[in-house]
């Protein structure tokens, strides 16, 4: 496992940026700022050497009061004011793999730009350990346990869609020749003669009651607007954060020596972003996304469209309107 280390000095400096700029919040360091309060807290209880890398006070030096009955934000507060160091996991990318690309395209040695460009270097080291940190946690980051209920994911992203698409197939009025329904489960497969349509008189009532859809219009909307088909899911899955991490880096990079004042994205920025994509996996070094051209016209797009860095993943939360959930082991 790697580690980035950020000194919490530069990420003051850039959290306005960060914040607006990258979708950044400190939420998002839950569990890491936590740690650094037990250190503070705890004091003696941890080793000197863990004290001196993630304290810039230690309680015995200045006692200050933890803000108990505080806020989440007043408690990531009181760590960034205890705090030197955020240290955060990030899998197998390297700050020093990270830090030579750095060092081959940035080629302004303006001292002048030295604070502020490791400022916004440590702001892509954060960027990297955000993005390990959302593969990790499907974009819950460290509040998967209070979006929703395991049950109820299960019923929104899988039960809801199959019952949808059996509403959709026995709701559409089509002319069939017969009723015959053929079923396939467990590599066996039987017809059904659904004399009298019994199958569909039997299965309509129990979707009709516990989807709460009144018409087909409806449910073929919830089914376009929220489950397109799979391919379609996957690639807005994957461009929404490719997306994300491209803009996150060039909107920080505008703000270092990378940049030319008033112009668009220039080659030594566009070769840093897409060779940082590539280390991250999240583009093919020989796909054609890996391409400046194609890079300038990725940006100026989302742009065009404002689109905005959106890191998390919050899941859509539904429930079978005609169960009493409250004392179901699932959601339909």
């Amino acid at each position: 496992m790697e580690y980035q280390i950020i000194p919490i000095s530069s990420l003051k400096r850039i959290e306005s940026w960060l914040t607006d700029e990258t979708g950044f919040s400190l939420s998002m360091l839950h569990s890491e700022l936590d740690y650094i309060s037990d250190v503070y807290l705890l004091g003696k209880q941890f080793p000197v050497e863990i004290q001196d890398l993630y304290l810039s006070i230690k309680k015995e030096e200045q006692d200050i009061p933890y803000p108990n009955r505080g806020t989440d934000e007043d408690k990531y507060k009181f760590s960034l004011t205890v705090g030197k160091n955020l240290v955060l996991e990030s899998g197998d990318f390297e700050a020093d793999y990270i830090l030579n690309l750095w060092n081959l395209y940035d080629t302004n040695e303006d001292s002048a730009c030295e604070e502020q460009d490791q400022d916004i270097f440590n702001g892509i080291l954060l960027i990297v350990a955000i993005y390990y940190k959302y593969t990790q946690t499907n974009g819950y980051f460290d509040f998967g346990d209070y979006v929703a209920a395991p049950e109820q994911i299960q019923y929104t992203y899988s039960v809801r869609p199959d019952m949808l698409n059996l509403y959709k197939m026995f709701h559409e009025k089509k002319k069939t020749k017969n009723n015959t329904i053929t079923i396939e489960y467990n590599k066996q497969k039987i017809e059904l003669t659904n004399d009298d349509n019994w199958f569909l008189n039997m299965i309509t009532p129990y979707l009709d009651k516990y989807l709460g859809i009144p018409s087909l219009e409806e449910a073929e909307a919830e089914l376009n607007k929220d489950y397109p088909t799979t391919g379609k899911r996957g690639r807005k899955r994957e461009n929404a954060i490719l997306d994300t991490v491209t803009l996150s880096i060039y909107n920080l990079l505008r703000h270092s020596s990378f940049a030319a004042k008033g112009k668009g994205l220039t080659d030594n920025e566009g070769k840093f972003i897409l060779s940082l994509l590539v280390y991250l996996r999240l583009i093919d070094e020989d796909s054609s996304k890996n391409d400046i051209l194609n890079l300038r016209a990725t940006i100026r797009n989302l742009q065009k469209y404002e689109v905005r860095p959106n890191w998390w993943r919050i899941p859509m939360c539904k429930t079978s309107p005609n169960n009493p959930v409250e004392h179901l082991k699932s959601y339909w």
